[in-house]
């Protein structure tokens, strides 16, 4: 049996959205509209400034989050994200500044320290854009950036598969995919071991996990009418293929025999056929 690959992909305590910020936000939202009301233009566009501050700060820092959420369960990448969460802090802090300073009439030594409260307080709670990139990359091949796009591929499938299972509530679908991913992270840690096998495999990792991702959302969609029972164990007959052949490649992988790939491919593609899926 073989052995299951354990680096699924982080996630994090908290959500990827940044609500506290838009929560931050409403004072001045409930402001804009007393100043509206009371006919105080300047204080009215200050206000207003700053409101759509923090609603930018809140937005960059959304997709900081699910940048860096990304970034943490990929395995393969190799680029760190831009620092969204970074850029938003200082917009949060220049606006609590602006705020502290012009709307509250705090000195500029207070406005100054409320400024940086709130830069410090975000890095504190939603934490920093990751700072190191993993430096993937393979010195004794020679096309190393082909290996690495192949890898990066396949991980981006097998992420794409665990996300469109998330929709299905068939818990024995959902078992069958969780041991498909697994096996398919077993695969592509050993050939990350074993760089010189990763070109040999891309048509087999293409094959096996687009099927498998074709069979999710082909699954997720479908309705609960007379067909569905059918359905069920046509893509059941599909997984338990898919399934059966990682694990078969993975025990091959591991004791350095040579792919069987054009069968195996030929199988699932006839399979895939069959049942309406590809």
């Amino acid at each position: 049996m073989a052995a299951r690959y354990r680096e699924t992909h982080i996630q994090s305590s908290k959500s990827n959205s940044a609500w506290l910020l838009y929560i931050y936000s409403l004072p001045y939202l409930f402001s804009i509209l007393a100043k509206l009301i009371n006919g105080e233009l300047i204080n009215l566009v200050l206000t207003s400034a700053v409101f759509v501050a923090i609603i930018i700060a809140a937005t960059w820092m959304s997709t900081g989050l699910k940048n860096r959420s990304l970034y943490l369960s990929q395995k393969f990448a190799n680029s760190k994200p831009f620092p969204m969460m970074f850029l938003s802090s200082l917009v949060l802090g220049a606006a609590s500044f602006v705020a502290s300073w012009l709307l509250a009439e705090f000195n500029l030594f207070a406005a100054i320290g409320f400024g940086a409260a709130a830069t410090v307080g975000c890095w504190l709670w939603y934490g920093l854009d990751p700072i190191k990139s993993k430096h993937i990359g393979f010195n004794d091949i020679n096309d190393s950036e082909k290996a690495l796009e192949i890898l990066q591929e396949s991980e981006a499938l097998v992420l794409s598969i665990e996300k469109s299972a998330k929709n299905i509530k068939n818990r024995e679908m959902n078992f069958s995919l969780e041991k498909i991913t697994a096996l398919a992270r077993d695969v592509l840690n050993v050939l990350y071991e074993n760089p010189g096998k990763i070109t040999k495999a891309r048509r087999f990792l293409n094959t096996y996990l687009t099927g498998a991702e074709s069979v999710v959302e082909r699954y997720s969609s479908a309705n609960k009418d007379d067909s569905y029972k059918k359905l069920d164990e046509n893509f059941k007959e599909v997984l338990v293929n898919i399934e059966n052949v990682f694990a078969e490649q993975y025990e091959k992988l591991i004791s350095s025999d040579v792919f069987d790939l054009d069968v195996d491919i030929e199988v699932l593609n006839t399979l895939l056929k069959k049942q309406g899926i590809n």
